[in-house]
């Protein structure tokens, strides 16, 4: 353990061990539903940058952080590789040398597999704008994250043709006061009753709401 430790934390494996780390992090508050990963909707996220750098390697329909994730694990296991391969070869060439080819190597492999890999990914993507935002209104969803505020939060919904979407979703800020925040949590069900084009996000209200009650957007 320690030997990989060592490794782990020498030149070039550093290089992308502390990404790794941030990378390990980002996706566990991911899961507990601290973060939203923006699906269906991805906007500023999306690694469009106005048809340039990165849509020439192909990451326009895939996330910012989809692609990077990939790419800072993909490296990080060839760097770690091949620095062990390179101390187990006792080779003749000094150490900077050997650690800056592997680096590069590194990188390299880690983008071209990041764009392998998200080829299929891309397909997932490009099929949630399909279906337009106003075909969503009215729909039934799930709360998939801890909680819905006005800032954050995450549902899963059925469009008309059957696929299930994962959807950003806030709280309206205009909603009457004394709503129970339990009918926002973790697996609740939500209304979708519009669409926020500027942040880009659907308003919900829980199902409980009496049907008196009118929401502004």
């Amino acid at each position: 353990m320690s030997e990989f430790l060592d490794i782990a934390l020498s030149f070039p494996p550093v290089v992308f061990s502390f990404g790794l780390v941030v990378v390990v992090l980002y996706w566990l508050t991911v899961i507990i539903g601290a973060l939203d990963v923006d699906i269906v909707d991805v906007g500023d996220a999306e690694l469009d940058a106005g048809g340039g750098f990165w849509s020439a390697f192909g990451f326009g329909a895939v996330p910012f952080t989809v692609v990077l994730s990939l790419w800072i694990t993909l490296g990080w296991i060839v760097t770690v590789l091949g620095t062990t391969w390179v101390r187990s070869a006792d080779m003749f060439i000094p150490a900077v040398l050997t650690g800056t080819a592997v680096l590069v190597a590194g990188i390299g492999v880690g983008m071209l597999g990041a764009k392998l890999l998200t080829k299929p990914l891309a397909k997932l993507f490009e099929d949630a704008p399909a279906t337009a935002h106003a075909d969503l209104v009215g729909k039934v969803c799930v709360v998939r994250t801890g909680t819905v505020t006005l800032d954050s939060g995450q549902a899963e919904i059925t469009d008309d043709e059957g696929s299930l979407l994962l959807i950003n979703v806030r709280r309206s800020p205009h909603e009457p006061e004394g709503i129970d925040p339990e009918l926002f949590s973790r697996h609740s069900k939500v209304v979708v009753f519009d669409y926020d084009e500027v942040e880009k996000v659907f308003l919900v209200v829980p199902v409980a709401l009496p049907p008196d009650v009118v929401l502004e957007a």
